[in-house]
């Protein structure tokens, strides 16, 4: 614990905002600091959408609320310069967001229309990783910092459009 405080005054919970009404109907599953910004965090919904939020200075706010996902969003990442979103969504595609504006950068759909799981950004050069429902390995799209996503088509699997069975033959 900090200094001479006892558990309890460390978890006090003094000043705790709620700035999360917009998500009532549907779950929160993630709520993510930007880097280096105690300020700044998202929080992504299985109603589609992504809240942006600023907690100070003044009261707290809702700063965007990113639309565009047909499915739930399953996870999001911050780029290291939090100048980029991606998420991930159980619809089956990959999203990057600008975050300033709530502007839609580029939309990628899964080659297998899988729902899509989880994502990353690499912390040293801002590539990003995937993971989906299918049974292949997961793929990484390229994002260059300091320029606008360039992002490729995933590469096609061999077991490309095939299911794997829930049984062995």
């Amino acid at each position: 614990m900090a200094g001479d405080t006892t558990l309890s005054e460390n978890y006090a919970f003094a000043g705790v905002y709620h700035v999360f009404d917009q998500h009532t109907d549907s779950a929160v599953p993630k709520v993510q600091f930007a880097h280096d910004d105690r300020h700044l965090l998202a929080c992504c919904s299985l109603d589609g959408t992504i809240s942006v939020c600023r907690l100070a200075p003044g009261p707290p706010a809702v700063l965007q609320v990113l639309r565009g996902h047909g499915g739930g969003v399953a996870d999001f990442a911050w780029s290291l310069s939090n100048d980029v979103l991606v998420s991930a969504s159980l619809d089956g595609t990959l999203r990057l967001w600008a975050p300033a504006d709530g502007r839609c950068i580029r939309r990628v759909p899964d080659p297998d229309g899988a729902a899509l799981l989880c994502c990353a950004f690499q912390p040293l050069n801002n590539n990003l990783t995937v993971v989906s429902v299918t049974p292949v390995s997961p793929w990484l799209p390229l994002v260059h910092p300091g320029s606008p996503p360039l992002l490729p088509t995933p590469p096609q699997s061999p077991h490309h459009g095939q299911r794997c069975p829930l049984r062995p033959p």
